[in-house]
């Protein structure tokens, strides 16, 4: 295995540097998504849900999901409007806000973030689009950011952690999306604490806040793609 860097900060912070010199990179098209989205919570006419269709529509399609052989390449934006509506219903309004130094692994919002993934697949189902765990998470990181990306390099991150890394990067936990993966990523996050914060403090001096599954999303997407390049 080639030498790559693996230490959370770091990984972290390599991500980003690579958008703080162009205010156009198409990585900021999940703040502009995101953002939205958080302001979006207390405002649900159709005209704000539009808006937030585009965003997403425009988020997943910079960041790899509007590829060639993807079904949502023959869709109009409209397809995820059903996608929108679910996620701003009452029942997952807890999502909004979810405080990862104190959530534990048992709470019912864990199983709740699951549940949400399984009625995003439906609906993506029922449109006939491939409702994959890449799609699905993809929108739950650029809406509620309570979960990372579940896209090739990621899950190659992860893998490396559980096989190759020291002791001291442990827990290990599956590479796949599922409850068990989620719980696993809570672990990471505590037992890194002072790492991701520190990330965070530093993306935080450039003018915006980066919840903490999005930064593990760019930590174990950072080691993915250093051992695909």
């Amino acid at each position: 295995m080639k030498s790559i860097v693996t230490g959370v900060k770091e990984n972290i912070l390599l991500f980003y540097n690579e958008i703080l010199d162009d205010p156009y990179h198409r990585y900021r098209s999940w703040e502009h998504c995101c953002s939205y989205f958080q302001r979006l919570q207390s405002c649900k006419s159709l005209e704000t849900i539009d808006a937030a269709t585009l965003h997403l529509a425009f988020y997943l399609a910079s960041w790899g999901m509007y590829r060639g052989s993807s079904q949502l390449l023959q869709k109009d934006y409209r397809v995820h409007t059903p996608i929108v509506q679910e996620l701003l219903e009452a029942k997952y309004s807890q999502l909004w806000s979810l405080d990862f130094d104190t959530l534990n692994t048992e709470a019912p919002e864990v199983s709740l973030v699951i549940q949400l993934a399984k009625g995003l697949r439906r609906i993506y189902a029922e449109l006939q689009v491939s409702p994959t765990d890449t799609l699905v998470t993809k929108v739950l990181l650029g809406t509620f950011a309570c979960i990372p990306a579940y896209d090739t390099f990621f899950m190659n991150g992860v893998t490396y952690w559980n096989e190759e890394l020291p002791q001291e990067f442990k827990p290990k936990f599956p590479a796949r999306f599922g409850i068990n993966s989620y719980r696993g990523l809570i672990d990471v996050y505590r037992e890194h604490k002072s790492d991701f914060k520190e990330a965070q403090d530093s993306i935080a001096a450039h003018g915006i806040d980066y919840p903490v599954m999005k930064l593990a999303d760019m930590y174990f997407w950072s080691l993915g793609s250093q051992l695909g390049r």
